[in-house]
């Protein structure tokens, strides 16, 4: 009959003078959804592609109560289903980014020394050991310096709470240094700069069994040599973004803002020869033991992070 398929040899089917391999197109239409399902386990929707990575924590020794900040690769972008392990124990999220994560430890946490882990749905990360330390949850507190301002080789006395009535194994940064410590009691440490620093904001903690202390600013140089550091700072960050900065030895930099909640982040204002204006957002990056600029452009400073701590709010919106 007209329009009636004709079987012939290894299941073709003719119809209308073309053939039509049905075993074939079914076999190509299973392989396309089992290979699409296979793609989107291992991608996901919006999630790493990849396992987890641990690359340090900070710091790596605390008290129950205290918060780690834990630095790697492809966490995702939110926690989702994705958890952290001390030892096997799940411990609770602060903050969540790609590439840190903040927790906290449990107050009943005895001391030991525990693996951290992290899991997502991509797998279990590398395993980086993590200290609890024995001693209250309170950390030490600083609450001035004097002076603070000054040259390598000076004295300079912090004043706080919580340091303890002798060292025992405490010390204080300067920046990335430790400072040699000259006198300790529990409200009052006295410390020398440390040598060969150049002109530069630092930022100074205590650190104990108890946990590490709020960071206080101590300024070597004048305003103009810091702000000369921080100009340095932001032209390094556009020109990893791929940005121009010719002609940046004739811009001009001022300070905009300190914030008095954290003094480790400022906000600037770069003035180009032509008028032209821009701000930035800077953070003292301890680690590298100078400025680092996290964005430029203006305000409001939304949705910028540094190790899973925003720009404080007195800052936003300058």
């Amino acid at each position: 009959m007209a329009g009636m398929p004709i079987t012939g040899k290894n299941g073709v089917e003719r119809e209308g003078g073309q053939c039509v391999n049905r075993r074939r197109i079914h076999t190509t239409a299973l392989l396309s959804v089992l290979s699409f399902a296979l793609m989107l386990s291992l991608f996901g929707c919006g999630k790493a592609a990849t396992r987890p990575e641990i690359k340090s924590l900070e710091p790596q020794s605390g008290p129950p109560g205290s918060e780690v900040v834990i630095e790697g690769a492809s966490f995702g972008s939110t926690q989702g289903t994705g958890v952290v392990f001390f030892s096997g124990r799940e411990v609770t999220v602060v903050a969540w980014a790609d590439t840190v994560i903040t927790v906290k430890i449990p107050t009943d946490m005895p001391q030991a020394a525990y693996g951290v882990t992290v899991e997502t749905e991509q797998g279990i990360s590398n395993e980086v050991e993590f200290k609890v330390a024995e001693g209250a949850a309170g950390a030490p507190k600083i609450t001035s310096l004097n002076p603070e301002g000054g040259a390598s080789g000076d004295s300079v006395v912090i004043g706080g709470s919580g340091f303890g009535k002798t060292q025992d194994g405490g010390k204080v940064l300067f920046g990335t240094q430790a400072a040699q410590v000259e006198a300790w009691s529990d409200t009052s440490i006295t410390i020398k700069v440390p040598a060969n620093l150049k002109a530069n904001t630092y930022g100074v903690t205590v650190e104990n069994a108890a946990g590490k202390s709020n960071e206080a600013i101590f300024k070597i140089g004048s305003e103009e040599d810091k702000l000369d550091a921080q100009k340095q700072a932001v032209i390094s960050y556009l020109q990893s973004k791929g940005e121009s900065t010719a002609g940046s030895e004739q811009w001009k930099i001022a300070l905009v803002k300190r914030s008095a909640q954290d003094p480790s982040w400022e906000v600037v204002k770069i003035t180009l020869p032509d008028d032209k204006t821009f701000e930035a957002v800077l953070v003292f990056n301890n680690m590298l033991g100078d400025w680092e600029c996290l964005a430029t452009g203006e305000p409001p400073w939304s949705g910028i992070e540094f190790k899973g701590q925003p720009v404080p709010s007195d800052l936003q919106k300058v």
